[in-house]
């Protein structure tokens, strides 16, 4: 679910992002100028122009930029990622790739396509969330090679996309594990080996994440209220909702939604 967006220019050579932790998956580019990754305050980057990096929720960082130059940069955040981009960032910690000229295009152009629906979010904004988060996943993994197995398809994960994809349409309906598994062909038994296989994970853990996402999601970016995104979302109650959120988040849904994000702003120029 998309938790944060903007286009903008910036001049991180005067006014550095501080390094921090987010509470997002973070998809960054810099579309025109320079800037680069840090990890200490007293670091000073490689400095890229034309790059994407994505970094998961656990990994503080800020940026610096270029003397008084100015760049251009398109922020995304978002809740969770496709699976095979977190197993490959969790391998590597954050990933990293150059863009070509038609990716610069498109990454203005998503931004352009989410704004009516960043700002006025309905059922159908999720589907075009999703997508574009697919899509920035792709340009992403664009540069990663991947080995096809034996038999030239990654059977584990595609069962566990498959599952999590249906689980996702129907998590409203509360489907048993039993269910599930029969709706993607498989024994209970063995839909669990294949969620350890692939995501180091039971299915009822990556389930429960689902729909906290997706009620995090109709949180920061809708008026409903509690009873109503408990029911969408596949819990049996409000009450069960604010229990299991708070479990996670250690905090009420209501708190959760008043959370400021972090903000790219630039400070206020300063009068002389």
């Amino acid at each position: 679910m998309l938790r944060y967006m903007a286009v903008g220019t910036r001049r991180f050579g005067l006014y550095p992002m501080y390094v921090h932790q987010r509470d997002n998956w973070e998809f960054f580019a810099v579309l025109r100028g320079k800037c680069g990754a840090l990890f200490t305050e007293a670091e000073q980057p490689s400095l890229q122009q034309h790059h994407l990096w994505v970094f998961p929720p656990e990994i503080p960082h800020g940026w610096r930029g270029e003397g008084v130059g100015r760049c251009k940069i398109a922020v995304f955040h978002f809740g969770k990622v496709p699976p095979l981009l977190e197993k490959t960032i969790r391998e590597r910690g954050y990933l990293v790739c150059a863009l070509v000229p038609n990716q610069v295009r498109r990454l203005e152009e998503i931004h352009t396509e989410l704004r009516a629906s960043y700002g006025s979010v309905t059922e159908k904004s999720l589907m075009f969330f999703e997508k574009a988060l697919l899509e920035l996943s792709l340009i992403a993994l664009s540069e990663t090679l991947f080995t096809p197995d034996q038999n030239g398809v990654d059977y584990a994960l595609e069962k566990v996309l498959d599952c999590l994809a249906w689980y996702s349409d129907h998590m409203a309906e509360q489907p048993k594990l039993d269910q599930i598994a029969q709706a993607v062909s498989v024994s209970v038994r063995h839909l669990r080996r294949l969620f350890w296989h692939v995501r180091r994970e039971g299915p009822q853990t990556a389930f429960t994440r689902l729909r906290l996402e997706r009620a995090m999601g109709l949180l920061s970016l809708s008026n409903l209220k509690l009873d109503a995104i408990a029911r969408q979302c596949g819990f049996s109650s409000s009450s069960d909702f604010c229990r299991v959120f708070r479990i996670h988040h250690h905090m009420a849904p209501d708190a959760w939604r008043k959370k400021h994000l972090p903000t790219y702003e630039e400070p206020p120029a300063t009068r002389k």
